[in-house]
């Protein structure tokens, strides 16, 4: 799938200027769909908790129950030595974080999902043994689940596709023309190769300011960046302790102008943290 399930334009939305020009960063990010069958590779079928795990759970925390940190989804394995079986099904019930309310399903559904990732009443080889006689492979139409949100990634860990893999652009409204597109963020090991900047996967939106500035965080690099908006030429950076998934504020004390940014990481399989970051030019003298 491309640009992918958080490929485009994202969640962080734009800028725009009273000129009509849009500013917005997309990321060019392939991902993975496919469709696996819900059956055991010997054939054998899948006992009622693995199953409705696979229909209900599996496209977010992966079919081997791993998570995906780099979607935000924990991994579930050894879950029962975290949290209690009454904490999980309350989060199953209510949601948490990027997970929904699963407070449709059946109780009979939701308890055997939870015996089945706190690795209660498995069936033996035996009773496996007879769900696969009783399965009769080769019958009836074969049910699937999805297999998960993945990244296309090459051997190395980067995007499957030749870069720009993040970008910031700009769009005249009154037309429908990009007039410029900049890769924005980079991969420092790459960068020490000598590799141009790749851009990076992003998650926060951009601020434009009246003095022709663009704010932005959003890399997986930990970064705030300054652009022209005119040129889409970048003026300036400041590493940030975590990812600035968030969009830059801009305020103004006493004549003097800031920005901040929420810097709490997390997105991309980076480190996750809890910061308020503000950046100002000196202070006049005087003052």
């Amino acid at each position: 799938m491309f640009p992918g399930f958080d490929g485009g334009m994202e969640w962080g939305g734009g800028a725009a200027d009273p000129d009509g020009n849009y500013y917005v960063n997309v990321n060019e990010m392939p991902w993975l769909l496919q469709m696996v069958e819900i059956r055991r590779a010997d054939g054998s079928a899948v006992p009622r908790g693995e199953r409705d795990y696979m229909s209900y759970c599996a496209p977010c925390h992966g079919l081997d129950r791993a998570g995906n940190l780099a979607g935000g989804f924990p991994s579930l394995i050894d879950v029962g030595t975290r949290k209690t079986r009454d904490q999980i099904t309350l989060i199953t019930k209510q949601g948490l974080g990027r997970m929904p309310a699963f407070d449709s399903i059946s109780e009979k559904e939701r308890n055997a999902i939870l015996d089945y990732v706190l690795g209660i009443a498995q069936p033996s080889t035996a009773q496996r043994e007879e769900q696969k006689t009783a399965s009769r492979p080769g019958t009836g139409v074969p049910e699937y689940t999805f297999s998960g949100f993945r990244r296309y990634l090459d051997a190395a860990g980067y995007p499957a596709i030749k870069p720009p893999w993040g970008t910031l652009n700009a769009v005249d409204l009154n037309t429908g023309q990009i007039k410029w597109k900049v890769p924005l963020g980079e991969y420092p090991e790459l960068k020490a190769r000598g590799i141009p900047p790749t851009g990076t996967e992003n998650y926060g939106g951009p601020v434009v300011t009246a003095g022709g500035l663009i704010f932005i965080g959003a890399t997986a690099d930990e970064t705030i960046r300054a652009f022209d908006k005119e040129t889409g030429a970048a003026l300036w950076q400041a590493k940030l302790p975590f990812g600035g998934n968030a969009t830059p504020s801009v305020y103004m004390v006493n004549g003097r102008q800031f920005i901040v940014i929420s810097a709490g990481g997390g997105k991309s399989s980076r480190p996750a943290g809890g910061s308020l970051v503000a950046f100002a030019l000196p202070e006049r003298p005087g003052n």
